[in-house]
């Protein structure tokens, strides 16, 4: 996941406040801490300088059965 964040954001890292908004498209389960937790290790320092509250108070996952060829994560990161 980093690579592919890192290919797609050549900026520095946001300094907040922002609102991240998750979309995952995948099979089975999901876990809603899971997700944040893998997405917010991945890309800490890259999209964001911190994951801590203050740098991002707003955040919404949204979780989508698809199957395995369909899958996918979409981020989408709004400053408030």
């Amino acid at each position: 996941m980093l690579r592919q964040v890192q290919e797609q954001w050549p900026w520095p890292p946001l300094e907040g406040p922002i609102r991240v908004e998750i979309e995952v498209y995948g099979e089975g389960r999901a876990d809603g801490d899971n997700i944040i937790g893998a997405l917010f290790d991945s890309v800490n320092k890259v999209l964001w300088v911190d994951d801590r509250v203050s740098i991002i108070p707003q955040l919404e996952v949204k979780w989508t059965k698809a199957k395995k060829d369909e899958s996918k994560w979409v981020i989408k990161i709004y400053a408030v």
